[in-house]
């Protein structure tokens, strides 16, 4: 299929969805981030799906950032995402990451670790680094995040870590999540407007690479990037949506499914083509 073919699928499929009210839905543990994750508390979530059913009885229930599919229920394939499982076997190894780990010596910045007690002017700046990048690079439709927002997901224990110069100049950022088990790294930013070859970005993943090592855990990578991360060690997982829509009226549920049978035909090619 051809990019207009695509193009025109997607808009179709939006107008389908918005009429038979696809997005009416309840989200559980849903931070309004790009990847959330469960841990070991995953079968609580779902076990919880029939009660927030039964508190809501005109919204399906959602449970996302499944990497591996469900053996029973209504699944849809959506992106995919990359994760080094044994950072001491495929990652410490590596070429690129050792040459990461230099360069991490090299620039000579400072790593700092906040939670929600982090000052205004930090956490402006980072989002100011989040909105050159993720908005203004990226797409005009990435979530536009506040301080207030930024500050309540780490009350919840995210943390936010920083590279900063010598003068307290904060280079590059990134949002992590820790569930036990996993280190993801929904949120980054670093400052675009030095020179490409500085490498803030290489840095940043190297030191965060580390934090997953000490602490043994798994790092999520998130989606995009393929080669970067295939050369760290990394190997793509499917993420999926696991939906509850059995309380849910008939021409509703209809949608559910027709949605994901069109997504489980194209997951094939969407795993190819997001590692290319």
């Amino acid at each position: 299929m051809d990019l207009w073919g695509v193009l025109v699928l997607s808009h179709v499929t939006e107008a389908f969805a918005r009429l038979f009210q696809v997005d009416k839905a309840v989200w559980p543990g849903h931070h309004l981030l790009s990847t959330n994750l469960y841990g070991g508390r995953v079968d609580e979530v779902i076990a919880a799906a029939p009660g927030l059913a039964r508190r809501y009885p005109d919204r399906a229930v959602i449970v996302r950032s499944l990497t591996q599919r469900p053996a029973t229920g209504l699944v849809w394939p959506t992106r995919v995402v990359w994760i080094i499982d044994d950072l001491a076997k495929a990652w410490a190894n590596r070429r690129d990451s050792r040459r990461d780990l230099r360069l991490l010596a090299d620039i000579n910045l400072t790593a700092q670790r906040f939670g929600a007690d982090i000052d205004d002017a930090r956490l402006t700046r980072c989002l100011a680094l989040y909105r050159a990048l993720y908005i203004d690079a990226y797409s005009a439709f990435n979530p536009d995040y506040t301080p207030a927002g930024i500050r309540a997901l780490l009350t919840l224990g995210l943390e936010l870590w920083t590279l900063e110069d010598d003068g307290g100049a904060i280079l590059a950022f990134c949002l992590a999540q820790d569930d036990g088990e996993t280190l993801i790294l929904p949120l980054v930013g670093y400052d675009r407007s030095r020179p490409k070859d500085d490498g803030l970005y290489r840095a940043l993943m190297a030191h965060m690479a580390q934090q997953a090592l000490v602490r043994n855990r798994q790092l999520n990578l998130s989606a995009g990037a393929p080669h970067f991360k295939r050369n760290r060690g990394a190997t793509p997982w499917m993420e999926y949506l696991l939906i509850f829509d059995s309380h849910l009226p008939v021409w509703r549920r209809m949608a559910y499914r027709l949605i994901g049978a069109m997504l489980r035909r194209f997951e094939a090619r969407l795993m190819t083509a997001a590692t290319l």
